[in-house]
């Protein structure tokens, strides 16, 4: 089971991406836990009180009080702190540069509004890390450079 996050302060946002892991779900029958939250407040919380953790998370940038960037680092910090498994998190934002959201070591950053295709690739790409996949339908190179682990 896969233990996926999403939170945006806008539900249609929510909901969307929801629905595109759902359709995923659906073909590929894999189980994924989905939570919603409508803030980086909301979702700290939840995560201090239910003492969890999220395989992945699609996590908004510009939201009412904290950041995306802002909660991403708590919960890097939190994954430190207490030795947790480091979270995927996905950058969902409308902003044009997003080179400081790199400074939390995303999986992706995507820009609004997502799409069917590119909500596949990250799935297929966190379930063939988490050792649980299919793997995506296209063979993807290896990065020039990088070694495997």
């Amino acid at each position: 089971m896969l233990n996926i996050g999403i939170c945006d302060d806008f539900p249609i946002f929510r909901e969307l991406i929801e629905t595109y892991i759902r359709q995923y779900d659906e073909k590929k029958e894999n189980i994924f836990n989905i939570r919603q939250f409508g803030s980086g407040e909301e979702l700290l919380d939840w995560l201090d009180r239910e003492n969890a953790r999220f395989d992945l998370l699609f996590l908004d940038y510009y939201m009412k009080k904290l950041t995306g960037l802002e909660t991403a680092k708590r919960i890097r910090q939190s994954e430190l702190k207490d030795s947790k498994a480091a979270c995927s998190i996905v950058f969902v934002t409308s902003m044009d540069d997003p080179y400081e959201l790199m400074s939390v070591h995303p999986l992706r950053v995507i820009r609004k509004p997502v799409s069917q295709e590119i909500i596949n690739d990250i799935l297929a790409r966190v379930l063939a890390e988490k050792g649980g996949a299919i793997a995506p339908s296209a063979p993807r190179p290896a990065a020039a450079g990088k070694e495997e682990r």
